[in-house]
């Protein structure tokens, strides 16, 4: 076995739990002991790990996935391996990012290696914590809908997922239309959106509907794209074209409501709540977040700005910030 791999694995990690469903209080950060590792396995310090909305939906207890609590939190984010267990196929000092990997808001996280991509030259810790999620969803999100020539709208299109979704669908000749607000247009447009609407200058959402309707020739989009919820559920229905399809893969601002099928038929409409299992298997993952740390490495655009940083010890900060709509990705850096 080659030295590198006989040093002697840490024994324990600092981690941040939910103790309970509830907001922000119920956590708090623990010690506790690290297993050997099996084989394939390695351990990773953990430089920064980025927080997701889907966290704080799951520890609410009232999401369609449940977790036994307690729980660790986190399930993004990038550092270097320490350790490898037998057959592991990453040695360590490699710098390594990962999405879904639960328990990454820590010190350290143990991980399947075929989990963790190398990060690619020109990308930070930082950077590399943006990107493993964003890629991943946004990876699914692109086949659910033929698209191909066609417009299709994205809400928060400035959002680390928005980005890479953008450069997605325009690398599939779809005509994106990206909405975001302010000087958060920019990065959209950079992204490869056809036309960006900001939602700020236009005011409300009718504003926005109709802005849609005019650059569509009338029409509407084949699909929409909404991460929202419940505001902008009506608007995303009235911006459909004929046989269009409304993908809701958020709740940002609260749960769609419930829809009657006959509020569909008038123009054959779809809607659908995005499940990413179902659109990527697991033996997936690796090559969609490889795609898409390949395209943030030739475009700084897609990848997301970064709102706030906090210590481990502040993890509860960092999920308090992430509930109060940032503008941009949180991160937590252990050390």
């Amino acid at each position: 076995m080659p030295a590198a791999r006989m040093q002697e694995q840490p024994s324990q990690r600092r981690v941040a739990r939910a103790l309970r469903a509830g907001g922000p209080e119920v956590i708090e950060v623990a010690t506790e002991d690290l297993p050997p590792l099996q084989s394939g396995e390695v351990l990773v310090r953990v430089e920064a790990a980025g927080l997701n909305h889907a966290e704080t939906l799951i520890r609410s207890g009232n999401y369609p996935v449940h977790l036994p609590f307690p729980f660790p939190l986190g399930g993004e984010g990038a550092g270097v391996v320490v350790a490898a267990g037998p057959g592991g196929a990453l040695l360590p000092g490699a710098r390594v990012c990962w999405a879904a990997v639960l328990g990454s808001c820590a010190t350290l996280v143990t991980a399947p290696a075929a989990m963790l991509l190398p990060i690619p030259e020109g990308l930070s810790f930082e950077d590399a914590a943006c990107l493993p999620v964003a890629a991943l969803t946004a990876g699914g999100l692109a086949r659910v809908w033929p698209l191909q020539g066609k417009p299709a709208v994205v809400w928060g299109a400035a959002g680390a997922v928005g980005r890479m979704l953008v450069a997605l669908l325009a690398a599939r000749q779809v005509e994106v239309l990206g909405i975001a607000s302010g000087t958060r247009t920019a990065p959209v447009r950079a992204a490869g959106a056809a036309h960006v609407l900001d939602r700020s200058a236009l005011g409300g959402l009718e504003a926005v509907r109709d802005a849609v309707r005019e650059l569509t020739g009338g029409r509407g989009a084949a699909a929409v794209f909404d991460p929202i919820g419940a505001p902008t559920f009506e608007t995303s229905l009235e911006m459909l074209a004929p046989r269009g399809c409304l993908i809701n893969y958020g709740e940002l601002s609260g749960a769609p409501p419930a829809i009657s099928l006959h509020r569909l038929f008038p123009r054959s409409l779809f809607v659908t709540k995005y499940n990413g299992m179902q659109w990527a298997g697991v033996h997936e993952f690796a090559a969609l977040i490889s795609d898409g740390l390949a395209l943030a490495a030739e475009n700084r655009a897609l990848i997301s700005d970064i709102a706030a940083k906090f210590p481990l010890d502040r993890a509860a900060d960092a999920y308090r910030a992430l509930e109060s709509d940032p503008g941009g990705k949180v991160l937590v850096l252990p050390e």
